[in-house]
């Protein structure tokens, strides 16, 4: 697997301090994720007593600034490197207090409520307790495409079954890509089609021949 979240968002997913919709992103990669379980283990006892020593302000609810930064990079650079896991084992069930992370790691995806936005696209909202993120479950048919795009803010992406490739890589089961307003691209899913969790804090913008038109819509 060669696509995973960075080290400053695990830091936070060990620590408790990412918002819910970026939480559950993580967590279901987690899941998929050799490398990232050992990270994460790593982090909980390297990092542990550091995160706790260090002062916090927080501007906001949904805000942590971290302080002594330097300090805590001091701590990640004890972490000897995990070698890299090319397979995983299939998902293992575990006891959540969310339904619905439960439905997405037992792949329940039935049971969700879809709403067909395109001929060969479907998508179902996600509740999450989270003000600054929307939450969406994805399905596309094989070799749906979706138009050239970019983004007014961030994406993040998990595949959670079947495969979806752009003009910067192919994605597979548990890959988890981060996308923003540099990035352009056009993904298109694989022969099997493709199902995956795409977590938003601003809408997409569309930028081929369309893209004034499906820009309209979409707003």
């Amino acid at each position: 697997m060669k696509y995973h979240p960075d080290i400053e968002l695990l830091l936070k997913y060990t620590s408790g301090k990412l918002e819910p919709s970026l939480a559950l992103a993580v967590g279901l990669h987690h899941k998929h994720c050799k490398i990232c379980q050992e990270r994460v283990a790593e982090l909980e006892i390297v990092g542990g007593e550091t995160l706790e020593s260090m002062p916090t302000v927080a501007d906001n609810e949904d805000q942590i600034v971290l302080k002594d930064f330097d300090k805590l990079l001091g701590a990640i650079d004890q972490i000897q490197p995990v070698a890299t896991i090319s397979e995983y084992e299939d998902l293992a069930v575990a006891e959540s207090d969310f339904d619905i992370v439960d439905k997405l790691v037992k792949q329940d995806f039935d049971d969700m409520e879809w709403r067909r936005v395109s001929p060969k696209i479907w998508k179902s909202t996600i509740a999450m307790n989270d003000a600054d993120f929307e939450v969406e479950l994805l399905k596309f048919a094989a070799n749906a495409k979706i138009p050239q795009h970019t983004h007014e803010g961030d994406e993040y992406t998990v595949v959670l079954q079947g495969d979806f490739s752009d003009s910067q890589g192919h994605y597979k089961a548990g890959s988890f890509i981060v996308q923003d307003e540099n990035d352009e691209h056009s993904p298109v899913a694989g022969e099997n089609g493709c199902i995956c969790l795409a977590i938003t804090n601003a809408p997409l913008k569309f930028t081929g021949t369309l893209g004034p038109i499906l820009n309209w819509f979409s707003h």
